[in-house]
């Protein structure tokens, strides 16, 4: 009897713990001190290597990483850091500079705006600020002397072939050329030329100097006919600034044609004006005339300097013809009007003269990328008149050029 109550007591404590089970698995039903949930084990990431952290970060903080050094590389804006760096920009606002030097800089971008921009429909810059070319330079010198009525001559030299090479930064350049053949046969270098530049959208300046000894006489007072007779007795030197200003600098580009500054889009054309300075010193010694042309001189006097400061005020027009988006030629001619003032030791005297000067200039030019190529030719003429004596002298010069933006 005994057993059989202790059996039915059994299957009743089973009955009893099958029901609650199921309420218990959920919690329902349950004060919520027995509740309970599933736990979920998140798996904790696996940390390759240990950075080092100051004190007051956690050492768990994600925002330290190798990018955040970089990042406070980048924060340092010191012109000198950046210029260090190979990354100064005067046109970056955010670069601290010294009070006077950005001042300067200031100056500079206040002139680059107002200088230097132009219609990209028209004129574009290459991305570049160096370059640099090597020159082939041909020129040569003409005269063309009158004495009294009764005498004249033309001169001039054969094309002196030069070599040289130009660097240009930005808008500024320095272009030098001497003649090698006299380096190989160790004779004297008669040729020399160095040229300055300074070009931006509006305005350009062109400085120069040439030093050339001898010519030949094709013609000589009442000697009859052309001749090619070589002539020691010529000793020139002239140097000289001419500067322009282009009133359509938007559209036009002087630099696209002549320094490979800028890249002309459509053809334009250009008035411009200018101011040029040259000093002359330029001497003729008839006592190295050769014996044969002695007897056609006119005169007794056999020594000619002619030593002067040349001003002249300049008015011209320029046009860029687009061939192609590779190809651009350009034709540039300016005529000046002004005056001579002689030193003590010229022809005349000191004296101040009526000065009549030209400036013509033409190019091809060839883009292709950061290469390019040039064929240039320049002419500059002046003109001197005294009472007795006229003399007209020009330089003419055929460059061909090429080089690389970088």
């Amino acid at each position: 009897m005994r057993d059989a109550r202790l059996k039915i007591s059994f299957f009743t404590l089973l009955l009893l713990l099958a029901a609650i089970s199921p309420f218990a698995s959920y919690g329902d039903g349950l004060p919520d001190e027995l509740r309970w949930t599933p736990v979920e084990i998140v798996e904790i990431p696996k940390i390759d290597s240990i950075i080092p952290v100051a004190p007051e970060l956690s050492r768990w903080d994600s925002s330290v990483h190798p990018d955040s050094i970089q990042l406070a590389e980048d924060e340092n804006r010191n012109w000198w850091y950046l210029f260090k760096k190979g990354k100064l920009s005067m046109s970056d606002p955010t670069v601290k500079w010294p009070k006077f030097l950005g001042f300067c800089v200031k100056v500079y971008n206040w002139g680059d705006r107002v200088f230097s921009s132009t219609d990209h429909d028209y004129v574009v810059g290459t991305g570049k600020k160096w370059r640099a070319r090597l020159i082939n330079d041909n020129w040569a010198n003409s005269y063309y002397m009158k004495i009294n009525p009764q005498f004249n001559s033309i001169m001039s030299t054969p094309f002196h072939v030069l070599f040289g090479a130009s660097v240009q930064y930005m808008a500024v350049s320095y272009t030098y050329s001497l003649d090698l053949s006299h380096i190989i046969t160790g004779s004297p270098i008669n040729y020399k030329k160095q040229e300055f530049g300074f070009n931006c959208a509006r305005f350009s300046a062109d400085g120069y100097y040439y030093s050339s000894v001898g010519s030949n006489i094709r013609t000589f007072g009442d000697h009859e006919g052309h001749m090619r007779e070589p002539f020691s007795g010529i000793n020139m030197t002239n140097f000289g600034v001419d500067a322009y200003y282009f009133f359509n600098g938007y559209k036009y580009s002087q630099g696209a044609a002549y320094n490979f500054s800028k890249i002309q889009k459509r053809s334009q054309g250009c008035l411009m004006a200018g101011f040029a300075y040259c000093n002359q010193n330029i001497a003729f010694d008839f006592a190295k005339l050769p014996a044969d042309l002695v007897p056609f001189l006119k005169f007794e006097q056999l020594y000619y300097k002619f030593h002067y400061n040349d001003y002249n005020l300049l008015l011209g027009y320029g046009y860029n013809c687009v061939i192609s988006p590779h190809w651009l030629y350009n034709i540039s001619v300016l005529p000046g009007i002004g005056f001579n003032h002689c030193y003590a030791d010229s022809e005349t005297g000191s004296a101040k003269l009526l000065s009549i000067s030209g400036r013509a200039m033409t190019s091809f030019t060839f883009n292709s990328g950061n290469w390019f190529a040039g064929l240039q030719g320049r002419i500059r003429g002046h003109w001197y008149q005294s009472k007795r004596i006229s003399l007209f002298n020009a330089v003419e010069s055929a460059v061909l050029s090429g080089g690389i933006r970088f």
